[in-house]
């Protein structure tokens, strides 16, 4: 008989654990909560569409300014030094460098929605 599972195994952490970047500027700090299940199926409205190819076979088209935005948006709930959302949306390159080594990567997010089957499925 399978051991029963408790409510803390089954749901993600709501708490945003602190994390500290070295950029070329210093060190800044953020607070990176996880990405829910519901949060990587609305992930994937943000950046991907599909459209029609010249044989009418459907391809996917993916945006990845619109998941860098989706996930700095949704796993960053603040910065030290402190940024708002548009200052966070217009980091220089090298510093979005930095922060996307510690946040959900476009493999980790698609990795994850391997095997998982869809409501058109």
């Amino acid at each position: 008989m399978a051991e029963k599972a408790i409510a803390s195994d089954l749901i993600t952490g709501t708490d945003a654990e602190e994390t500290r970047v070295e950029t070329p500027y210093g060190e800044m700090t953020l607070w990176i909560r996880p990405l829910s299940w519901v949060d990587r199926q609305k992930a994937l409205t943000k950046f991907v569409s599909l459209s029609a190819d010249g044989d009418g076979n459907m391809a996917p088209k993916i945006d990845f300014g619109g998941y860098w935005k989706f996930v700095l948006t949704t796993c960053i709930e603040r910065t030290e030094p402190a940024l708002t959302t548009k200052q966070l949306l217009n980091i220089r390159p090298e510093v979005g460098a930095a922060i996307q080594a510690v946040l959900p990567s476009f493999e980790d997010l698609m990795a994850g929605m391997a095997g998982a089957s869809g409501p058109l499925e």
